[in-house]
């Protein structure tokens, strides 16, 4: 291909030839060829390519963080619920034997993390009072209904004098109207109860206890540590659920952790495939590059 340039006409005369004298010297080479803006594409492609390489490595290396730590999660569920199966076959214990054995695990515990909880553990546990402040927890659903869960704050019998304790009696579908509460009425417990303790899991976006004086009285969290402050009675720091209610009328939740470890192996999962798929685009994408870049430098040569 043999470079051109079209210029234009200019007429012959003394001062033109004067003003291109002036402006040009005898040694300069004024050259112009096609080959230089092709270089510069190259170099610029060249650049882009690397950057994108960079960001995919960059990439790929996140997910497949991400990966691991779901998997790391869904294993650590996994050894949560096979401990919550084990302890469900196990007999139930008076309430002082189970909270002495928890606090002498907290205090052999290396890390604040490695903290023992007593999740699906199964007490016994006696009543002073039958009966108590109703709390009514706010935006709780089962089965596609909203609702709350119903905590009676009771005082539980224990060597040497009584604790107060909360009470997990079952969720109750909430009204349509958001300033109608549930009517439960007269709620009496028997003095002595079976059951299992449960801790639930604090939102970190909201810890707010956000009491209400309603009756009965509506809470958005349940934040034992501020129920305790504004009671100003120091509740145990974990609910009491029973299981030998006879004929209650609402329905006993049970959920024990927030995700199943299920759904931390399927996350996983994802991310693996993500990371994969975009290692694999990247990879064709070079491949198709290199190949471009090598024809292209034959025909040059």
């Amino acid at each position: 291909m043999r470079p051109f340039i079209k210029l234009k006409a200019i007429k012959n005369s003394k001062a033109t030839n004067t003003i291109l004298n002036n402006n040009t010297k005898a040694d300069d080479d004024i050259v112009i060829t096609p080959n230089r803006s092709i270089d510069e594409q190259q170099k610029f492609r060249s650049k882009g390519f690397w950057i994108a390489v960079v960001l995919t490595v960059v990439s790929v290396g996140i997910l497949i963080k991400l990966g691991a730590w779901q998997l790391d999660r869904g294993n650590e569920k996994l050894r949560y619920e096979q401990r919550l199966i084990e302890r469900a076959q196990q007999p139930s214990q008076p309430l002082d034997v189970v909270i002495s054995q928890w606090q002498s695990a907290r205090l052999s515990a290396q890390a604040p993390s490695a903290n023992p909880t007593l999740n699906g553990v199964k007490v016994n546990i006696e009543l002073a009072s039958t009966s108590g402040w109703v709390f009514l927890l706010d935006n709780q659903i089962n089965q596609g209904k909203v609702g709350y869960v119903i905590y009676m704050l009771v005082e539980c019998l224990r060597q040497g004098g009584t604790s107060p304790i909360l009470v997990d009696l079952g969720f109750v579908e909430a009204n349509k109207d958001r300033s109608e509460l549930p009517q439960l009425g007269n709620i009496t417990l028997p003095t002595n109860m079976s059951g299992r303790l449960y801790t639930r899991s604090v939102n970190p976006l909201s810890q707010e206890l956000g009491l209400e004086k309603t009756t009965p009285t509506r809470i958005q969290n349940l934040n034992i540590a501020a129920l305790s402050q504004y009671t100003g009675q120091e509740v145990l720091p974990f609910v009491f659920q029973p299981q030998s209610l006879d004929s209650w009328p609402y329905e006993m939740l049970w959920r024990p952790t927030a995700m199943k470890s299920d759904k931390h192996f399927g996350y996983s999962v994802q991310w693996f495939v993500m990371a994969a798929v975009l290692l694999f685009l990247m990879i064709l994408i070079g491949y198709r590059y290199l190949t471009t870049t090598s024809k292209t430098g034959n025909k040059d040569g």
